[in-house]
């Protein structure tokens, strides 16, 4: 049931543009939701009261039920525009005759004309602010006429005690004081999720799902640190694949594509959880191994044997399933093998920049030598 709810206060967010849109549609969704819960509340707490001018307001209201309805439904499919209009006009609308034709004035039930003037900048998007403003202005102007001129309530009310209307009065600003904290908690939590889904993305490769260039620079400070915490040495491994061209100019881009995102789950498979796997560019990959040991022989032998375990898993043919143009898939078989520079550092000896230029420079002596081997770096100290 709750899945259900949820995927419901979702409708027409897949297809939002930007997620400022998406959280415009999600209050939308929710507002909609609250206003039904909310008349069907006052529905119950009417029907038991028991009064004539209370009842004709529940008869009243069944018609903004549909329009509430129809909110999620327009927004679901795509009519995004259309469904803040229906639900900006069709809510102080209900209000405005529930207020003449029942409450009047005395129940405060016009105190939602505020709410609906606070709510017009979350139907529609910054740029529409002509939109936003004259949705302000209606409710404003409502709530004015309501507070200062008056509106008479229906004759049948007057037998309710000031007790039952204080109550009421009460119940009014209570729900209106809900639908602020709801609203206003949504669109925070939207905000902050948002913000730190694009804060994963500015960090992450999107073919491959790894740590980008940005996010390495940021790893390798964290990891030298700890370094220098510890005092155990760490280790990058540049990694270059060898004939990685030739594929791309037989086969297309998205052959590369296919052989990069595998090479990449192929070296993760060959570090530790602790250990940073990320994508540099193109196809160079970079790997951080961190807790390698206190001695620098010890700490070397460590990098090597994972060096060596990349190197040789990386060097195992390619399975590649091609998409063909009006032919469906196709199977290429490819082989390449890699070059892999080796740079160790202990604490604060060197900057990230120099640690990763020393195994760049590993890697190119590693290709010199014939390619499909592992060099080390030995000009940083401790």
């Amino acid at each position: 049931m709750i899945t259900l709810l949820k995927n419901c206060l979702h409708w027409g967010c897949d297809a939002a543009a930007n997620h400022s849109l998406k959280r415009k549609i999600l209050h939308a969704n929710i507002t909609a939701l609250i206003t039904i819960l909310t008349m069907l509340l006052f529905a119950g707490i009417n029907s038991m009261i028991g009064n004539p001018a209370l009842i004709e307001s529940n008869l009243l209201a069944i018609p903004f039920y549909f329009t509430a309805a129809a909110v999620p439904w327009l927004n679901r499919r795509g009519h995004f525009t259309r469904a803040s209009w229906l639900l900006s006009l069709s809510l102080p609308v209900s209000i405005a005759v529930m207020t003449w034709a029942v409450y009047g004035s005395r129940f405060g039930l016009h105190y939602y004309f505020i709410l609906f003037a606070m709510l017009s900048v979350t139907f529609f998007p910054l740029r529409q602010w002509l939109s936003i403003l004259a949705v302000f202005t209606l409710n404003a102007a409502l709530f004015l006429y309501c507070e200062f001129a008056g509106v008479s309530a229906n004759p049948a009310l007057q037998h309710v005690d000031d007790a039952l209307a204080g109550l009421m009065r009460l119940s009014f600003a209570g729900s209106v004081m809900f639908s602020i904290f709801i609203l206003v908690w949504v669109g925070e939590f939207a905000a902050d999720r948002n913000e730190r889904e694009l804060e994963s993305l500015s960090g992450t490769d999107a073919l491959t799902r790894l740590p980008n260039r940005r996010r390495l620079h940021q790893r390798l400070v964290e990891n030298i640190a700890i370094s220098k915490r510890t005092g155990q040495y760490g280790a990058v491994l540049f990694i270059d694949l060898d004939n990685f061209k030739p594929l791309n100019d037989r086969h297309g881009h998205g052959a590369g594509d296919l052989l990069l995102q595998e090479a990449a789950q192929r070296i993760i498979d060959c570090v530790r959880e602790v250990d940073v796997v990320a994508r540099y560019g193109g196809d160079e990959f970079v790997v951080i191994l961190g807790h390698l040991g206190h001695e620098s022989e010890h700490a070397r032998s460590n990098a090597h044997q994972t060096a060596e375990k990349v190197r040789e898993l990386l060097g195992k043919p390619y399975e590649l399933a091609i998409h063909v143009k009006d032919a469906g898939h196709k199977r290429v078989e490819h082989s390449c093998t890699s070059s892999i520079g080796v740079a160790l550092f202990a604490g604060a000896a060197a900057s990230e920049e120099h640690i990763l230029k020393c195994a760049d420079a590993a890697m190119y002596r590693a290709k010199g030598s014939g390619r499909n081997a592992i060099r080390f770096h030995h000009g940083i100290h401790a």
